[in-house]
């Protein structure tokens, strides 16, 4: 039970105090562990938005269950490849970081769209509203937080290249987000 609510102290701490996690608690966390955060976060984001489309009569059940599924995938191997990106750019740039720091760190980044998906999905089922742009889109925002202080931290402090590694896996994130919203829109 301990451990579990250090793992969830983590994920509430990388929304409030990223620092704190990247210098004292991410060597604690299995990667594992933060790939389903990140998994679940898209996983419940497209959810809402099945549901969504459903409401409005362009989608069902299928549909959902598949962006569900869909969003699983991207928000475990999509982000996981985001991070890799992220660590070969800071090598480039004269980071030391290894690549399973890098994917961890990024990968908990999104513990605040698990949190907004997460209430998100419940107001989607309880109160029947369309959630996915104000509570999905506004999660994963709030991830870009945290991931500025990864970047900071994996650049060494340097502008350029935090905005340079913000730039390039921000781009990532959401083409990949773009390709997956329109693979389903055509169906």
């Amino acid at each position: 039970m301990n451990q579990t609510l250090g793992k969830f102290q983590t994920i509430v701490l990388m929304m409030v105090n990223p620092g704190q996690v990247l210098t004292r608690r991410l060597a604690d966390v299995h990667w594992v562990f933060a790939l389903l955060v990140s998994g679940a976060a898209f996983t419940l984001f497209f959810l809402q938005t099945g549901l969504d489309r459903a409401r409005g009569g362009s989608g069902g059940w299928p549909l959902t269950l598949g962006l569900g599924a869909g969003g699983f995938v991207y928000g475990t191997l999509g982000i996981a490849f985001v991070g890799l990106v992220a660590w070969v750019l800071s090598r480039l740039l004269g980071g030391r970081q290894d690549p399973g720091w890098v994917v961890k760190a990024i990968a908990l980044s999104y513990g605040s769209a698990l949190v907004y998906s997460a209430a998100g999905l419940l107001f989607n089922v309880i109160f029947r509203w369309n959630t996915a742009v104000s509570f999905g889109v506004t999660g994963v925002l709030w991830a870009l937080g945290p991931m500025i202080a990864v970047f900071q931290k994996l650049s060494g402090g340097k502008t350029f290249g935090s905005v340079l590694m913000a730039t390039v896996c921000g781009a990532l994130v959401l083409l990949g987000w773009g390709v997956l919203a329109t693979g389903a829109a055509g169906r």
